[in-house]
């Protein structure tokens, strides 16, 4: 990151600072220290670098689509298909160029047409869970991006590490996915207000979800017991962080955006 140009490094670490993105910002630390309980060594200076720019890109584009401006995802796969990143005034403007182009800088070459490949999967992936009719078709695409998203995290720390576990990959996948859906219980409620559900969750809705959360993450905390205490914090966090933002606004703001027509890449 010190090869950025200084007001490039400046804007991205105001950007890394934004409360909502709070959540994103300390994943990095959680899979760190998975890695030392999996017993992989690895420069973790390099991957910590590597997944703070994946996750907090996570969050800025998360937060622009489901702001309403869905085709803003074609946009940014469509700016990351060319890797080598541009700091121009674009970037300096706008938080989805500027992290777009820090995290072509943090993609190793070898990895680069796998990633691009896995993005556009999960993008897609994102837009057709708006379609799903029914908690169980939400589960399962919610369950498939969490668990998409995390692989995608391995593959570019993958340079990192001494060992390419696959015990490690489908860990971090199967975390993601849990993750995933508890973002969605936190997060069900005002989606379906803001239009972004193809069905109205109703307490049964909510049942299965907690119950399927519950489930899967008994599962994964049973056979890594070491790394319980870990997982329940995160969940505390992610709440706390979620129940923090000011729900009120942020709304108003999305339904603003959805109803303008002329609104692009932020």
């Amino acid at each position: 990151m010190e090869s950025l140009p200084k007001d490039v490094r400046r804007a991205y670490q105001n950007l890394a600072e934004v409360p909502k993105y709070q959540h994103f910002v300390r994943i990095p630390d959680r899979i760190i220290q998975c890695i030392d309980y999996f017993g992989i060594a690895c420069d973790q200076a390099s991957a910590r670098t590597r997944l703070r720019a994946y996750y907090l890109f996570i969050g800025v584009v998360d937060d622009t689509i489901d702001s309403g401006r869905i085709d803003a995802g074609r946009l940014i796969l469509d700016n990351l298909s060319t890797p080598a990143p541009v700091f121009g005034e674009a970037a300096r403007s706008s938080s989805v160029r500027l992290i777009t182009e820090v995290l072509k800088c943090n993609i190793s070459e070898d990895a680069y047409s796998m990633m691009m490949t896995k993005l556009r999967t999960l993008y897609r992936e994102a837009v057709s869970e708006r379609g799903a009719t029914s908690i169980d078709s939400y589960i399962e695409h919610r369950t498939f991006v969490g668990s998409l998203t995390a692989e995608l995290s391995y593959l570019l720390i993958r340079p990192c590490l001494s060992d390419n576990s696959e015990k490690l990959c489908e860990f971090m996948k199967q975390v993601g996915a849990i993750g995933c859906l508890v973002d969605s219980l936190i997060d069900l409620g005002a989606d379906r207000r803001l239009g972004l559900l193809g069905f109205k969750p109703g307490p049964r809705d909510y049942t299965k979800l907690i119950a399927r959360i519950l489930r899967d993450g008994l599962r994964v905390s049973h056979k890594h017991l070491g790394l319980s205490g870990l997982f329940l914090l995160a969940i505390i966090d992610n709440v706390r962080d979620r129940f923090r933002a000011d729900h009120n606004v942020r709304q108003h703001s999305f339904v603003s955006e959805r109803k303008d027509p002329s609104a692009g890449v932020a």
